[in-house]
């Protein structure tokens, strides 16, 4: 018998993983001029080009690159 099984059979609620939440990354504002620590900001989000997107994963250090390049980047919350 497994471990959530048992747990729904006395009653229990067991949570459920949920997918995880994903930001669709767009950059709006060029690199030219930029501090170099912005554009390899950019380069780590995998962004290389002018106004390209990138999907990544809602994660802490994802949220602090974007916090540090918010000036250059538009930011949306996409279904996973």
């Amino acid at each position: 018998m497994s471990g959530a099984y048992r747990w729904k059979r006395w009653g229990c609620v067991v949570a459920k993983k949920s997918a995880p939440k994903m930001l669709k990354i767009t950059q709006v504002r060029s690199g030219i001029g930029r501090q170099e620590k912005h554009r390899r900001t950019l380069r780590a989000l995998g962004i290389r080009r002018h106004q390209q997107s990138v999907i990544q994963q809602d994660t802490p250090a994802i949220r602090g690159m974007i916090r540090q390049i918010s000036h250059m980047v538009e930011v949306e919350e996409v279904e996973a």
